[in-house]
């Protein structure tokens, strides 16, 4: 499988470490479920023009659907080697790294506004309908 580095090449993030980090866990989820994770949150906003470039983030959340979201219970531990302790909560899964969180939240019954950041990164547009 290609690996992509989009977060990286487009440099969402101030941080050049949390873009790798991205990078690395869309990449593993793709190989592990043979499908895309979505950004949700504060950050799709951001991508979106709902909140401004200068917001500053408090964690990255991104979502995917049931069966990928069980498949990825199961190998929760091994998504990121640089995560410092990972939780399961009701709905997602938490990584800590040492100086952010991102979760993994299992989005269902919805019919999504998928959108591509810059054509390269899916994120989704309108999550009042996301059950979470």
């Amino acid at each position: 499988m290609q690996q992509v580095n989009n977060f990286q090449e487009l440099q969402v993030f101030e941080a050049p470490e949390l873009n790798r980090i991205c990078d690395s866990l869309v990449n593993k989820i793709k190989e592990l479920t043979g499908n895309n994770i979505f950004l949700v949150g504060s950050v799709s906003k951001v991508l979106n023009g709902d909140l401004p470039e200068s917001y500053k983030i408090k964690d990255v959340d991104f979502a995917v659907f049931n069966n990928d979201f069980r498949k990825l219970q199961n190998c929760r531990h091994s998504l990121l080697e640089e995560a410092k302790s990972v939780e399961l909560a009701p709905r997602r899964i938490i990584i800590y790294l040492p100086y952010i969180a991102v979760e993994i939240w299992n989005a269902n019954d919805i019919n999504p506004d998928i959108q591509l950041f810059k054509n390269k990164i899916p994120y989704i547009k309108c999550q009042s309908e996301l059950k979470m």
